[in-house]
């Protein structure tokens, strides 16, 4: 193959030429030719529209976000459902119901059931041993 050297070899003329003072006033004809534009106008109600949309868009996103915390909220139960559970629920016993609290709560249970000398008396005279050394 032999060595190939641009410079060397002969150019083609391309067809294409532009005429003298062709660039120098282009501008000038090209906004010329294109139509001109006419500036919109949009109307105020438009623009309020906007507002009036986005407003009403956080208001319902808003809302949205209370009710939906409103509803994962869990309700404690009250005392009463409370009782009624551990009174019909066989399995718990006296101690573990004691373990779960603390030294406050046994204090106050403590005070709160005072039970008199006297009644204690009572009911170890007239509660029947009997029974018990039979079995």
């Amino acid at each position: 193959m032999k060595p190939f050297n641009l410079d060397k070899e002969p150019k083609i003329k391309s067809g294409f030429t532009t005429p003298d003072s062709y660039f120098d006033d282009f501008t000038v004809k090209m906004m010329q030719q294109l139509p001109e534009q006419e500036v919109k106008v949009v109307p105020l109600y438009r623009r309020m529209s906007v507002w009036i949309s986005s407003v009403a868009a956080v208001l319902v996103i808003a809302l949205g976000v209370s009710v939906l915390l409103k509803m994962n909220t869990t309700s404690e139960p009250d005392a009463t459902t409370i009782e009624n559970y551990l009174v019909y629920q066989a399995d718990i016993m006296p101690n573990d119901f004691i373990q779960g609290l603390d030294e406050d709560a046994i204090e106050d249970l403590e005070a709160s059931i005072a039970i008199s000398d006297e009644a204690i008396e009572n009911y170890l005279t007239n509660e029947e041993y009997d029974i018990y050394l039979n079995e």
